[in-house]
């Protein structure tokens, strides 16, 4: 099934990065995902089993209308796993060569940056970008490179959190990326910034 990724990014406004030590806290992000009703994950490769868990959920039924990809995707190897475990998007904190988005197949690839420069060349032909580290430069900084850079769809991602993420929607972000603090946060809260920020498809 082909997904607008760019569109279900848009609607869901936020994106769960999960990022662990081991594969059971892995494991436990997920089922806390599950309990706050995140409607996007983004599993990231330097999570050990991260191919496992994202191959399992891929194939659970109970994930269906979950969006999952995979991040920190750096190398042609991770790509191509990425790939073959069921990623619906994919995403690096960096710049990639052609290979890299190559392997990724007709999976959609968002590359990263931090200046416009970088964003640019990241958005390639798939019109997205993630900045990072957002929190470096700031919203201002995000808005300014909208400010040049209005065609692209920009993923502020490293240092957002629960209580600002509406700040950034606002300031013109297609989607926030949050990490590690979601998950230190009460189930209720964590669902109810995500039905306070989803948009209409």
């Amino acid at each position: 099934m082909t997904v607008d990724v760019r569109a279900a990014l848009g609607a869901a406004a936020v994106v769960a990065v999960l990022r662990a030590p081991s594969e059971s806290e892995l494991r436990r992000q997920v089922e806390f995902a599950h309990r706050a009703e995140l409607p996007v994950l983004e599993i990231t490769a330097t999570t050990p089993g991260w191919d496992r868990v994202l191959a399992e959920l891929a194939a659970d039924s109970t994930f269906t209308h979950v969006l999952l990809g995979a991040g920190t995707v750096t190398t042609v190897a991770q790509a191509d796993v990425a790939r073959v475990a069921g990623a619906r998007f994919v995403v690096s904190p960096t710049v990639v060569d052609a290979d890299v988005r190559a392997a990724a197949g007709d999976v959609p690839f968002i590359a990263g940056g931090f200046t416009p420069t970088e964003l640019r060349a990241a958005a390639g032909t798939s019109g997205m970008a993630k900045l990072f580290p957002a929190a470096s430069g700031g919203i201002g900084h995000l808005r300014a490179v909208r400010d040049v850079l209005p065609e692209v769809a920009i993923m502020p991602t490293g240092g957002i959190g629960v209580a600002d993420a509406a700040d950034w929607i606002a300031a013109g972000a297609v989607a926030v990326g949050i990490g590690g603090g979601l998950f230190r946060e009460p189930v209720d809260r964590v669902r109810g910034l995500v039905a306070s920020l989803r948009r209409p498809v």
